[in-house]
């Protein structure tokens, strides 16, 4: 079994640079975008043998009433054994299956990508933008990478 280099963490960073995270909502005519994400704050978890085991984001969304912006907290302990993941936004919380994708991208740099993405119901969270629309499926994606603490 080999030891993934990305496990040991003062060996590597998230590359915010790299990462995004967008919330849309699926209507009649496709999807449209509700946020783009502005920063987030949190930690991914790699096994040994290098599967993401779980990771807990704080995503800050947009204040509509000027005070301090609602955090979503997207959180999973045990990603790579149940599929799931916690998205709480308040008081309000939902449990949703999450794909991920996490590749090893080679070269003179390697790092780590990771993509995430999760649908879960509108309603679940009681999103602002979402407030006075018909109940609709949100779907928060999340692109990221892992790289060298050196580079």
């Amino acid at each position: 079994m080999a030891v993934s280099p990305y496990t040991d963490p003062d060996s590597w960073r998230i590359a915010l640079d790299a990462t995004e995270a967008t919330l849309s909502v699926h209507t009649r005519k496709g999807p449209r975008t509700l946020y783009v994400v502005p920063r987030i704050d949190g930690a991914f978890y790699l096994r040994p043998d290098g599967p993401l085991a779980g990771f807990s984001l704080q995503l800050p969304l947009p204040s509509s009433r000027g005070g301090d912006a609602p955090v979503l907290w997207w959180e999973s302990a045990d990603l790579d054994l149940d599929g799931a993941a916690w998205l709480r936004l308040g008081r309000q919380e939902a449990r949703s299956q999450v794909s991920v994708l996490r590749a090893e991208i080679p070269g003179e740099r390697p790092y780590l990508k990771i993509v995430m993405e999760t649908v879960f119901p509108s309603w679940s969270l009681r999103l602002p933008a979402l407030a006075w629309h018909p109940p609709r499926a949100v779907t928060l994606r999340l692109f990221s990478e892992i790289r060298s603490a050196e580079g």
